[in-house]
């Protein structure tokens, strides 16, 4: 498969900090993992529409599910959005740094794998590089084919991933099929059963103590 991976020029190289296991490729979504992003877009497209559509229902095709949206009123409410500075704007989740930072020192090979489409790369890469993230990540992959839960799972196999971090319930029980180990970031949106492959996290401290177990190397402190 032709995986389209932006590799970063500024990768610097790292030395594993000792703690018993070689490190793994593991695969970091973007949005509601890294940046804290669907809440604020589900509240734009509330304002925008007149909707009153909670948490547990959001989702980035959420006109979708809204017939009387014209298709092309709601592709010009996404672009205006995100011309407006919504991706660019978003602040990191608590400790998302910090464990991004102790993935890279312990030697792991991290990925992001987003589902944002190619248009937003420029975006992506500005973002990382402000918050001091963009010198950890081998590649960054945005998505190229539909539905983004067959992107992910198809980047994911490509890499030969050890680990997938999400928080898109279809997404997670997608790269599981592919006997890839999932971490579910619990959200309102993403509740339902999961296979024992897709384990769920409430917080980044919570994923590095799961990571750190699969790879059979104790504790993060």
């Amino acid at each position: 498969m032709g995986l389209q991976l932006l590799r970063l020029p500024d990768h610097l190289p790292r030395d594993r900090v000792g703690r018993g296991a070689p490190g793994m490729r593991i695969g970091i979504d973007l949005d509601d993992v890294l940046a804290d992003s669907l809440p604020h877009y589900l509240q734009a497209f509330n304002a925008r529409f007149g909707f009153d559509v909670g948490p547990a229902d959001a989702a980035w095709r959420i006109a979708d599910r809204f017939p009387q949206i014209p298709r092309q009123e709601a592709d010009d409410f996404f672009s205006e959005l995100i011309a407006a500075g919504f991706f660019s704007s978003r602040s990191l989740l608590p400790y998302a740094k910090e464990a991004v930072e102790t993935l890279a020192d312990d030697g792991h090979d991290l990925y992001i794998i987003t589902g944002r489409t190619p248009r937003d790369e420029r975006i992506t890469m500005d973002w990382l590089a402000r918050v001091g993230m963009r010198s950890h990540f081998e590649a960054v992959v945005h998505r190229t084919c539909d539905p983004v839960e067959r992107h992910k799972a198809d980047v994911a196999s490509g890499l030969e991933l050890g680990i997938f971090i999400e928080d898109e319930l279809a997404v997670a029980l997608a790269v599981a099929e592919a006997a890839i180990s999932v971490l579910l970031f619990d959200r309102p949106w993403n509740q339902g059963p999961v296979p024992n492959t897709v384990r769920r996290v409430g917080s980044w401290p919570e994923a590095l103590a799961q990571i750190a177990t699969m790879n059979g190397n104790g504790a993060y402190r």
